[in-house]
């Protein structure tokens, strides 16, 4: 798989955003995960388990000059839909594009695989940033967990339609 490589101009830094494709990558990601979304909220390490989803999935990372700065993990939930599960920026890398990088990239590689359409549950701290990148709210229920309600957190049901490739 071919790297995608951003350059924001302010930092003059090289992100560069592919697959994860080791072990390693792996267990980058998980403690990225864990560190930016979970540990804040008192979660265990091993909480990622809990929120696994059935299905092929697939796991972009973001590096700048080598060290992991963001990832997202997304898993197919049927023929032609993804599930978008878990999106992180490192604190300090946050503002600079990279999210948005991400899915871009993730964009890239399932349209030609036949997906119409990613759907997320969002935190309503990220409803704004899905909806720059033209995500919609969707009726769907949202789960309800009282530990991220203890800490001001409700999520949101969205969805974009990818477009076909010409």
């Amino acid at each position: 798989m071919r790297a995608y490589l951003v350059q924001y101009t302010a930092q003059m830094s090289q992100i560069t955003i592919q697959s994860a494709s080791s072990p390693n990558d792996a267990a980058e990601l998980d403690e990225l995960l864990w560190r930016t979304l979970w540990q804040p909220l008192g979660l265990p390490r091993n909480v990622r388990d809990q929120f696994k989803l059935e299905g092929d999935s697939l796991e972009l990372l973001a590096r700048e000059n080598g060290r992991l700065i963001g990832g997202l993990v997304a898993v197919w939930t049927s023929d032609t839909q993804l599930e978008l599960r878990h999106l992180a920026v490192e604190p300090q890398s946050q503002n600079h594009g990279i999210a948005r990088q991400l899915i871009d990239h993730l964009i890239e590689i399932v349209r030609p695989k036949g997906c119409r359409r990613i759907h997320t549950i969002a935190r309503n701290t990220s409803i704004a940033f899905f909806k720059k990148l033209g995500f919609t709210n969707t009726p769907d229920a949202v789960p309800d967990h009282p530990l991220f309600k203890k800490h001001g957190i409700t999520f949101q049901h969205m969805e974009k339609f990818i477009e076909v490739a010409l």
